[in-house]
């Protein structure tokens, strides 16, 4: 199956533009950061932080279960944009539950700190 130098070009240049995005969103995340420990104290931020938490954990949890409810529509319209061809449409179908259940894996791990839990446990100590 020969691929054209054009579908290349347009899975890299959104690969470019995901990646910008992403980076600008970190940049902006941490300058507001920098902001608002130079505007008040660290343990302050810290609290703040502290207190969006929860918040922040049911956000990526509805985000998480948003893509696995929206996976199917998403690979349809990637097929429709001829982003990706039907075996492809087909293959990224099947592999729906293994992204969702590497997200909530990550999730588990990252932003519950699962691992520093376990350690914590481990050595007798609380976090």
């Amino acid at each position: 199956m020969a691929v054209s130098s054009n579908a290349i070009l347009k899975s890299r240049s959104g690969l470019v533009v995901m990646s910008l995005l992403a980076f600008i969103l970190v940049l902006a995340i941490g300058v507001f950061l920098w902001q608002a420990v130079e505007a008040s104290s660290l343990s302050m931020v810290q609290t703040q932080i502290g207190q969006l938490k929860p918040f922040l954990t049911a956000l990526r949890l509805l985000l998480i279960g948003m893509i696995a409810l929206f996976w199917p529509t998403m690979m349809n319209l990637l097929y429709r944009i001829d982003q990706i061809d039907a075996e492809g449409r087909a293959r990224l179908l099947t592999l729906r539950w293994r992204v969702t259940a590497w997200m909530v894996v990550i999730e588990l791990i990252l932003g519950q700190n699962l691992l520093g839990q376990f350690f914590a446990a481990w050595q007798g100590t609380t976090l």
